[in-house]
């Protein structure tokens, strides 16, 4: 058993966070991976259970935990990421977002293809495989992909080898969750199908430059698509006016 006292400033709640972070990162656990019960580490810490029950509060509100009723407590698929690390929420204008959204993936994501093409292990080349299906089952049924596309563009992140890359992507999509079907509305649905088919085809194949540059022409296209909207918004807003 471990003995947790406070030192340094800091609460028996705080400590005891720490040491579960500590055992959590000296075993490398993954998301997805089940974490020792409420027993198990009253065992392990010297410390109440109510203390330990405020550590795991804060654990699941800083996005490291996850509970799930009757199954237990687990590493967040999140793995530590704010909900809203950029302070987006409280920027208002959607499309001026999204449009700058947009430049900040053509920055990030052409490269991240090109490092995929490279880098993807079969496993991860499988993962997109199915999630282009599904994909386009969502979009033959006439129903919302917004969810499929996001998750489409995080494997990519994922298979740069570049787990930075992963995260960032990560970041990007759930800060931007609200602009994303924006975003897509501003496409066409078969363009959406062309261009993630070329990027697929491009991954699959070990192509860099034909991965680079179908991302690239892929968000090149929705932001042109998008500016395009906004001017006629912006014109028939004078004309009613």
């Amino acid at each position: 058993m471990e003995d947790i006292k406070e030192d340094s400033g800091k609460t028996l709640v705080e400590l005891t966070t720490d040491r579960i972070i500590d055992y959590i990162t000296s075993r490398q656990l993954k998301p997805g991976d089940k974490v020792p019960t409420e027993a198990e580490f009253l065992d392990r810490f010297a410390v109440s259970r109510g203390t330990l029950r405020e550590a795991f509060k804060v654990l699941i509100a800083r996005n490291i935990l996850e509970s799930r009723q009757g199954a237990g407590t687990f590493i967040s698929e999140k793995q530590g990421i704010p909900d809203d690390p950029l302070g987006l929420t409280f920027i208002y204008d959607d499309q001026m977002l999204a449009l700058d959204m947009i430049d900040l993936r053509l920055m990030i994501e052409p490269k991240a293809a090109q490092l995929a093409a490279v880098n993807a292990t079969e496993e991860q080349k499988q993962a997109l495989i199915d999630m282009m299906k599904v994909l386009e089952d969502r979009i033959s049924k006439g129903e919302s992909y917004v969810a499929e596309d996001g998750k489409f563009h995080q494997l990519i992140a994922e298979s740069t080898g570049n787990r930075i890359i992963g995260n960032l992507t990560y970041i990007l999509f759930s800060s931007i969750e609200k602009n994303i079907s924006l975003t897509l509305n501003n496409l066409s649905v078969s363009n959406t199908l062309y261009y993630h088919r070329r990027i697929l085809k491009a991954i699959l194949e070990g192509k860099i430059f034909d991965a680079y540059n179908a991302m690239t022409n892929h968000l090149s296209l929705i932001r042109e698509y998008m500016i395009k909207a906004d001017e006629n918004s912006q014109n028939k807003i004078e004309e009613q006016s």
